[in-house]
């Protein structure tokens, strides 16, 4: 998806805390201004400080927040809650239109490649991934690894912790990790808002995925039959 062409109105913030690396992004008149942080397990302590000093920067206050995106999974049961918790506290003060994004997706529009995997940490030794045009799967390193043998070409991008890095290497699978661009989430919401396909406030609840494991024989099907 092209994030970049579409203009948005000033006043939108989007927030993910999803993981351990956390990021905001807030349009004003002029630009989008974004920031990353290493939030490891303090979102409930850094997030409004963070959201504060990026109001602060925009030369704004929380009145002026004219729209909301939140990214709603799959993460950190805390930090999932605690950006939807804020987001909708917002909304209540504030009244402002209300989006969820999947972070895989946000993960999978950060790059134009056709042939990418999306990869997030699921605690535990395991991660959760998406290929484009697949559903998402949690499963551990080695069966990501095994029912992704078959496609070398394959780019991994996303977040994985760095004990299992070197599987990933030792595979010779090429892979890109960064930490999630806000400004991406602020597009993909903006562009919900614009076509006034928006979320219920009360309903909205993020995405687990811990639950879910399928071994790589069946990946590896799913793989081969998309």
């Amino acid at each position: 998806m092209k994030t970049g062409s579409l203009s948005i109105p000033s006043g939108y913030l989007a927030i993910d805390t999803s993981t351990e690396s956390a990021g905001i992004a807030m349009s004003t008149t002029y630009r989008i201004l974004a920031r990353n942080w290493n939030a490891g397990r303090t979102q409930t302590t850094t997030l409004l400080p963070e959201i504060d000093n990026l109001l602060q920067e925009a030369d704004m206050t929380p009145g002026d927040i004219t729209g909301l995106v939140v990214a709603t999974g799959p993460g950190t049961f805390t930090g999932l809650r605690v950006g939807l918790a804020v987001a909708k506290g917002i909304i209540a003060a504030h009244n402002v239109p209300l989006v969820g994004i999947p972070t895989l997706d946000v993960v999978l529009a950060e790059r134009q490649e056709e042939d990418v995997v999306a990869v997030l940490p699921a605690g535990r030794g395991r991660v959760v991934w998406q290929r484009r045009g697949i559903s998402p799967v949690n499963s551990t390193v080695a069966e990501m690894l095994t029912a992704l043998a078959s496609t070398p070409e394959l780019l991994l991008v996303g977040e994985v912790p760095d004990a299992y890095r070197s599987e990933i290497e030792t595979a010779h699978l090429a892979h890109s990790w960064q930490p999630r661009n806000p400004e991406i989430l602020l597009r993909l919401g903006a562009a919900r808002i614009a076509a006034g396909d928006l979320d219920d406030p009360i309903t909205l609840e993020p995405t687990y995925l811990h639950g879910i494991t399928v071994n790589a024989p069946v990946i590896e099907d799913r793989l081969k039959r998309s």
